[in-house]
C-alpha cells in the first residue's frame, strides 16, 4: 500500500554510515502488517542500497530500516509519504493491535 518516511535524529555514531548523533535520519516503513508488509519494505529499501540484513525488529509491527539524510530524502522525492510522530504511534499500534488478533485466531484455530 504505502511507505512511510518518519525524519527523525540519529540518537548515537551511526559510524560505518558516516552519521554523527543529532544527524538527520530516517525511520523507514510500511503500512501492511506481517509478510505482505515485510516484502513491500524489503522490496523497496533495497532501490536505495540498504541491505535486506540491515532491517529492525524485523517480523515484529515495529519492523523498519533506518535510512541516511540522502537516501530517506530520495524516498520522500520518489513518492513514500512522510509520517508524523503522530501518524508513525497511530501505524504501530494498529499493527500491533493486527498482529495480536493473528495470532489469537491462529491459537484458537489450530494454525488455520
Amino acid at each position: 500500500m504505502a511507505i512511510l518516511v518518519h525524519a527523525a535524529r540519529a540518537t548515537r555514531p551511526w559510524l560505518r554510515a558516516g552519521v554523527q548523533r543529532g544527524d538527520r535520519m530516517y525511520h523507514v516503513l510500511s503500512d501492511l502488517p506481517g509478510s505482505e508488509g515485510s516484502a513491500e519494505l524489503r522490496a523497496y529499501v533495497v532501490q536505495y542500497g540498504l541491505r535486506p540484513q540491515w532491517v529492525q525488529y524485523a517480523g515484529t509491527y515495529r519492523e523498519h530500516y533506518d535510512a541516511r539524510e540522502p537516501e530517506g530524502l530520495a524516498m520522500l522525492r520518489d513518492g513514500a509519504r512522510p509520517a508524523t510522530n503522530r501518524e508513525i504511534g497511530a501505524l504501530l499500534a494498529a499493527k500491533r493491535a493486527a498482529g495480536t488478533a493473528a495470532a489469537a485466531w491462529e491459537g484458537t484455530n489450530g494454525g488455520m
